[in-house]
């Protein structure tokens, strides 16, 4: 603490308790300098007014300052505070809040004689301030007692704000993440708010007094940060609070939590609270006392377990989404309760879910066979030519869009690019236009699908677009925004843009830690993953080890294979490009033995790159081959897959340096060839990184023949 704030602090003290015992008007400036103690600066003897009105400027400054230190005090013999945690639901969030506003509206209470005083004294003006000559604002240190005195200058009461802050901060991160110094104003305003209405109010009960301006705090500063989708999740938490009081166990408490989950689901944020209260109405119906149809219970269950399970695989709690998706598996298939359309339609879903979870497991092999089997189910054979409105066809396009990702997941890029094409025609044809929700949502996937497909160019521009569409109708803090910006990241790093990754993601929520524990695990890891590769290609492979060491210890045991093994492959990417090649080979190798068959067949190319690079920069020309060679033995990627093309150019590279020239033309031609594949578009696209670099070494080489394209003319310059 500095001087000047122990002078300040002094002279709350003096000021309060001059307060507790004389009249405003009474109380003089010579009364409050006598009673100030500052032994420490080595002077006890007895201070002059104009001392006082030196350090304070002003009287609205002294009582702001007296009410600080009288509410400390008071909060002192209340007891400890307890370590803040985040609320479990908003109703705990309000209630969190409400408590600490009532222990204000106590002290108000207790000490209602000193609150009549300050009222008197916030709102006087000197004499200096009526002149014309009068100067500016004085300034203070920026610290919670300077602000204080900047606060009260202007007759404002924040005494409050330091006790408010930290409970807002943790009120609000239980639905969104605030910014930096959102807690701080609304503390400060509510501070000065509370103030004045308890100042005013000396009769009314405290504990509606704080209910009263909780639910302030609430419309007036949290509804416009978090959004208007709280207010339906605030309903649907007091209805299921009511059931649970009234008729505990009901079905009537099974419907009001399935309501808290609907709230949750549709907006695709708090994801790991929505999988957490999936789980209240699945015991709910699996109760011997839940009192309705067993055919009725059956389908709920396969709906509260598929929601349950969709919510852990977009967290990243990926063993307990797939054990929730095969105990829906299990109750469509083996309940005879249900009818036979009706099991089969959720059975087809729950293997679609399954396959999608596989697919994020680091098994897109298997993933894509359930998809498959969920696709060619009997009920999906109607589903092409139903409506738009028609469930069935709403999951034949779902289940489409999934095979087409796990298919492009699997090194099948040609085939999944084509599929997902069909899916966004398909949505336009019968959803109306580009604009809907949905038809976005097969556009972002078409545009992962490009990604993978060797076309990072046409790809950023189709994330960008549908990733602006979406931003536009989701929450900036939900998962699937933030999936759009993690994906056009990628896009980004991929054209080698380091600098644009980094302000993308460093703008968005989903790098911080609020995100990782409220809404998605994984893909704040992907996150970090890409960021930490845009700091190394930036020319900070240093921080960029840091972050992904940092990050490989922080994964939850339940994220799966691939999120660990991504990664390791990053991190090993980042020490060769630092000039680390025995550590990079070091962590290869315990990629290569966590990794499995099939697996993830492009992932698997991805290790073997990698250690054929590593050997390469060792100077183990025969290790470096074997690795090569391994490309060959990994089954199911396209001839064309960018992977595969990459290692063409790593041998044709190699070659060129060490003076050989035989084979080159054999090597650069997949990659230089224009011909479009059944997708319509050649293996690599228009300024795709790699193309650039092997035209380069065909140029350099001069033992290439590059393709000759016809020349156009551009026909306002012809």
């Amino acid at each position: 603490m500095s001087a000047q704030e122990r002078r300040l602090s002094a002279i709350g003290e003096a000021a309060a308790e001059v307060l507790r015992h004389t009249d405003y008007h009474l109380v003089r400036a010579e009364d409050v300098a006598a009673a100030v103690r500052l032994s420490r600066e080595g002077h006890s003897g007895r201070r002059s007014a104009v001392w006082l009105y030196n350090e304070v400027k002003s009287r609205r400054v002294l009582v702001a300052l007296a009410l600080r230190h009288a509410f400390a005090e008071f909060a002192d013999r209340a007891g400890p505070r307890e370590p803040l945690e985040t609320p479990g639901s908003l109703v705990e969030a309000r209630d969190l809040l409400t408590q600490a506003l009532l222990l204000v509206a106590r002290f108000h209470r207790a000490e209602a004689f000193l609150t009549q005083q300050v009222q008197l004294g916030i709102g006087d003006i000197a004499t200096s301030e009526k002149r014309q000559s009068a100067q500016g604002p004085p300034s203070w240190p920026d610290t919670a007692i300077g602000r204080t005195a900047v606060a009260g200058w202007s007759g404002r009461i924040v005494a409050y704000a330091d006790h408010l802050a930290p409970v807002i901060a943790a009120a609000a991160r239980a639905v969104c993440l605030p910014p930096p110094g959102w807690a701080r104003g609304c503390a400060e305003k509510l501070s000065d708010l509370a103030f004045d209405a308890l100042t005013d109010d000396l009769d009314g009960p405290v504990d509606r007094q704080a209910a009263a301006l909780s639910a302030h705090w609430y419309e007036r500063h949290l509804v416009p940060l978090a959004g208007t989708w709280i207010n339906d999740l605030d309903v649907a938490e007091r209805a299921r609070d009511v059931a649970r009081r009234s008729a505990p166990g009901a079905p009537a408490e099974a419907d009001a939590q399935a309501g808290v989950l609907r709230a949750l689901l549709d907006t695709g944020i708090l994801l790991k609270r929505a999988a957490r209260e999936a789980g209240e109405p699945a015991g709910l119906l699996d109760s011997p006392d839940a009192g309705r149809e067993a055919g009725a219970d059956l389908g709920t269950r396969c709906d509260v377990q598929n929601r349950r399970g969709l919510a852990l695989l977009r967290y990243g709690d990926l063993e307990s989404a797939r054990a929730s998706f095969e105990s829906s598996l299990e109750i469509a298939e083996k309940e005879r309760s249900l009818e036979p359309d009706e099991a089969a339609a959720y059975a087809a879903r729950s293997r679609h879910h399954l396959g999608e979870t596989l697919v994020e497991a680091g098994r897109p092999v298997e993933g894509l066979r359930l998809i498959e089997q969920a696709r060619s189910a009997p009920e999906a054979g109607g589903a092409e030519g139903a409506g738009a409105a028609s469930r069935a066809w709403r999951r034949l396009t779902l289940t489409a869009q999934a095979a087409a990702r796990a298919a492009v997941r699997s090194g099948r890029v040609v085939e999944g690019l084509c599929q997902a094409e069909a899916v966004v025609t398909d949505r336009q044809a019968r959803l109306g236009g580009a604009g809907d929700i949905n038809v976005v949502a097969a556009r972002v996937s078409l545009g992962e699908a490009l990604l993978e497909a060797g076309q990072p160019i046409e790809a950023r521009h189709l994330l960008q677009e549908a990733g602006r569409q979406r931003a536009d109708l989701l929450q900036p803090t939900a998962y699937w925004p933030n999936h759009d910006i993690v994906r056009t990241a990628q896009a980004e790093l991929a054209l080698r843009d380091p600098g644009t990754v980094v302000r993308l993601l460093e703008r968005a929520p989903v790098l911080s830690d609020w995100f990782a524990a409220q809404v998605s695990s994984r893909l704040w890891a992907e996150a970090r993953v890409v960021h930490a590769q845009a700091l190394a290609l930036g020319e900070d492979p240093g921080a960029a080890v840091t972050a992904l060491r940092e990050l490989a210890e922080r994964l939850p045991p339940d994220a799966g294979d691939a999120l660990p093994l991504l990664v390791r492959r990053a991190l090993a990417e980042v020490l060769l490009w630092a000039g680390d090649a025995d550590e990079a080979a070091a962590v290869l190798r315990t990629v290569r033995a966590a990794e499995s068959v099939p697996g993830d067949p492009p992932g698997r190319v991805r290790t073997s790159l990698l250690a054929a690079r590593c050997e390469d920069a060792r100077g183990d020309d025969k290790a470096a081959a074997r690795h090569r060679a391994a490309l060959a033995g990994v089954k199911g990627l396209d001839p064309a897959h960018p992977l595969l093309l990459e290692g063409r150019y790593d041998e044709a590279a190699r070659r060129f340096e060490t003076g050989r020239f035989d084979g080159l033309d054999e090597l650069l031609a997949p990659l230089l060839d224009r011909t479009p594949l059944a997708h319509g578009r050649p293996a690599l696209g228009d300024g795709h990184p790699l193309l650039l670099k092997a035209v380069a070494l065909a140029d350099r080489s001069g033992a290439v023949r590059l393709p000759r394209a016809p020349r156009q003319v551009l026909w306002e310059d012809a």
